[in-house]
């Protein structure tokens, strides 16, 4: 087994993977963890001269028997779409909490990004050691097909973020529509009587989830009140999508801007303060503006953006103890668990 092997089933350099086996700098904690899993799983064994893998940066999971008990081996696969896996607002922080509960349970994690045939050696290949594998974590929104073919693993599987009725498993989730409604329940309660939400739904179901629970919490109030509007800027959340954004604002008359922004997350609020702010629009004097997920930049913007707190790692964390529960209980009903978001509110509302 080399390098060469290991960077070109994780899709990434044979420097990367270099760097993240020795232990040096330049590397993601989340990519060093990929490369450490796989590398154990496929069987990579280092130089005989070299110090442990990974030693230099924390305990590695090549390590044999490492510090959190893995003496035997065991892991869980993590099926995590490869833009997820480089996605680092919120998705590697997700991933983050999934490695942290894993080590604490003595326990390694591989990621893996499967195709779209929904084949099982795709799902779980053949190098991997089935003897050692305890269980699956399903990242993510995945079609229904890969998700039998990870039913068909045998494996006890929990969904991560994505809920899936039909699937028959479990699932660990934040509750999106609840994040979206208490926002605009702010944001009502401030006064606010026209909306705009801004994001396309078909980005993701997280995106999807918020505006349905933005229109829901709205509708219901402007049936009563008769006093309200929601309109949706459908801004694709893809390469162009700041351009796409600065022109669709531009197209905005001063009269026409509504009462508050909802945006589908942190990253597309924190750019249209920064628009607003350029054509002179006073947040939140005359614009109020809220975003979801309370990333690390959310309170540095200007003004500072209200927020919903969706935990990441506590996401992670929680999955795993899913999957143990599964585990322990492999007959146990169905569970679907809903994380409780938590308002961050500061000064753009």
């Amino acid at each position: 087994m080399t390098m060469q092997q290991i960077a070109d089933r994780l899709h990434v350099s044979k420097y990367t993977v270099s760097q993240a086996l020795a232990g040096k700098g330049g590397v993601s904690e989340a990519t060093r963890q990929r490369v450490m899993e796989t590398a154990r799983a496929m069987g990579y064994e280092a130089p005989s001269s070299r110090p442990p893998l990974g030693a230099a940066v924390y305990d590695s999971a090549l390590a044999r028997p490492s510090a959190a008990g893995d003496a035997d081996g065991r892991y869980i696969v993590v099926w995590m779409s490869r833009i997820h896996q480089e996605e680092p607002m919120y998705w590697q922080r997700v991933l983050g909490g999934i490695q942290e509960a894993c080590r604490l349970h003595g326990w390694g994690a591989v990621v893996l990004a499967p195709f779209d045939d929904g084949h099982v050696s795709d799902i779980l290949p053949p190098y991997l050691d089935r003897t050692r594998c305890v269980g699956g974590l399903a990242v993510g929104s995945f079609p229904l097909k890969q998700l039998a073919a990870m039913k068909r693993t045998a494996l006890p599987v929990v969904l991560v973020d994505h809920q899936e009725p039909f699937s028959g498993l479990d699932s660990v989730a934040n509750d999106n529509i609840a994040a979206a409604r208490m926002i605009s329940g702010l944001l009502l309660d401030r006064g606010c009587r026209s909306f705009v939400f801004v994001g396309s739904d078909r980005f993701s179901v997280s995106f999807r989830e918020r505006w349905l629970g933005c229109r829901s919490a709205l509708e219901q109030t402007f049936a009563q009140r008769k006093d309200g509007e929601l309109r949706r800027w459908t801004i694709p959340y893809s390469r162009e999508w700041i351009d796409t954004l600065q022109a669709r604002l531009s197209r905005t008359r001063p009269d026409e801007l509504p009462d508050a922004f909802v945006c589908a997350n942190d990253d597309i609020a924190a750019e249209l303060l920064k628009l607003l702010l350029q054509r002179g629009v006073d947040v939140p004097g005359r614009c109020r503006v809220a975003g979801i997920d309370n990333i690390e930049g959310s309170a540095w913007t200007r003004p500072p953006l209200t927020t919903m707190d969706l935990g990441k790692e506590q996401l992670g964390q929680r999955a795993v103890e899913a999957l143990e529960r599964r585990i322990a209980r492999p007959s146990a009903p169905v569970e679907r668990v809903g994380l409780v978001p938590e308002l961050v509110l500061r000064a753009s509302t």
